[in-house]
């Protein structure tokens, strides 16, 4: 019966947090909204225990250890996600990462210093349970600070420290969830930085027919198994140029008597040449090497 009720408005909870922060961006707003439902849900829940009590020990000990900490941890998790969120720091994504890994260590510092009871928590392990998570209880005073004094009737020793471990899976989760998020962010806007911008071919397009017949008589391209036409539908799909009929450009080419019939081809190679000539000529390494070949 306690169970089912309370599972219930947990549910009910969660559906309201939702609906609350519907178009919500702002971290503040959002928690400002969430706060008045988590306290209206807490205390629903504590009111109907004091008022109906346990049944027995069993019950007591499973409300404290599995029902209280799903209620809590949802304001921790809250209270903690809000504190991240403002002092994640403004900059670039290499910083932030940095941030969001030191918030992981902290909550795994916190796991190593409450070891014995995270991995009593982690086991579901119930040895200790009667001295846990039944009222009034002594236990060793490492969990003394978790209790809340004002609510006695309502707290344990080991049910805060179940929530506070509920609330940091919650909290990892979330942090790994940004640090995924970041990093596709960061990966595509490095992607778009060095994404190449469209070129078009500004020259004239009988330059590109001996281009492409180049590429297509040395076998440049897919090991020399690339066909004319389909070259030269890549060329003009890529330089955004329409060259026409590639057989019979290259009859233009043929029928050139004067100038040299690869003209574009050989001001290409004079191009290259030029350029490392002029290279060397500024370079007093490159110089004093060719001198050196000179005079043996």
């Amino acid at each position: 019966m306690l169970k089912s009720i309370c599972d219930d408005l947990y549910q009910r909870l969660l559906a309201e947090l939702s609906i609350s922060i519907q178009g919500v961006d702002e971290e503040f707003t959002r928690l400002s909204k969430h706060l008045p439902v988590i306290k209206k849900y807490h205390q629903m829940v504590r009111l109907n225990i004091l008022e109906r009590g346990f049944k027995d020990e069993k019950e007591e000990i499973y409300f404290f250890k599995n029902i209280k900490p799903k209620f809590l941890s949802v304001k921790i998790f809250t209270v903690e996600r809000y504190n991240i969120e403002q002092s994640k720091p403004v900059g670039t994504w290499p910083k932030q990462l940095e941030f969001y890994e030191n918030e992981i260590e902290d909550i795994n510092r916190f796991y190593r210093r409450y070891a014995f009871i995270y991995q009593y928590y982690r086991a579901g392990l119930s040895e200790l349970d009667e001295s846990y998570f039944i009222r009034g209880k002594e236990v060793a005073s490492i969990f003394a600070y978790e209790v809340d004094e004002i609510f006695l009737e309502f707290s344990t020793w080991g049910d805060y420290i179940f929530s506070r471990f509920r609330a940091c899976e919650m909290l990892q989760e979330f942090i790994l969830e940004q640090i995924k998020c970041g990093s596709l962010a960061a990966e595509h806007k490095l992607a778009d930085a060095f994404q190449s911008k469209p070129l078009n071919w500004t020259g004239e397009s009988i330059n590109l027919v001996e281009l492409g017949y180049g590429l297509f008589d040395s076998g440049q391209l897919n090991n020399g198994k690339a066909g004319v036409n389909e070259i030269f539908k890549w060329l003009e799909e890529h330089f955004n140029i329409s060259i026409g009929i590639p057989a019979r450009r290259f009859v233009e080419i043929k029928r050139r008597k004067r100038l040299s019939r690869t003209r574009f081809l050989d001001n290409l190679r004079e191009s290259v040449n030029r350029k490392i000539e002029e290279d060397e000529e500024y370079n007093p390494e490159k110089q004093q090497s060719r001198r050196n070949r000179q005079d043996n």
